[in-house]
């Protein structure tokens, strides 16, 4: 028999850097699979994976015709800062509160 660690919604949405809210949704839509056991949702390090694998995104490497008109032999040198993938896209919720935040009224 097959050993599996089970994740609540709150622990799988921690392990993915996603709030709960948007781990329902994804669930709700089919964007990632769960188990069901009676009416309690548990995630599988498999589903987690799965998901994350299906979301992988590879940066499109352009060429840069200002510059050079060679195409960049070394690109992963020369590319410095934050990639694609690194810096989370806020979800509804986190880009609501920002908005309240920063519209707030001074007193």
């Amino acid at each position: 028999m097959a050993n599996y660690l089970l994740y609540t919604e709150p622990q799988a949405a921690s392990r993915l850097g996603i709030s709960s809210i948007t781990l329902r949704r994804e669930r709700q839509e089919g964007r990632i699979g769960y188990l069901k056991i009676r009416s309690r949702v548990r995630y599988a390090e498999g589903h987690l994976i799965d998901y994350l694998a299906r979301n992988e995104r590879c940066p499109k490497l352009t060429q840069y015709s200002e510059l050079d008109n060679t195409f960049l032999e070394n690109v992963q040198t020369r590319i410095r800062g934050a990639r694609a993938g690194m810096i989370l896209k806020p979800d509804k919720q986190s880009e609501h509160l920002l908005a309240q935040m920063f519209f707030k009224r001074r007193k």
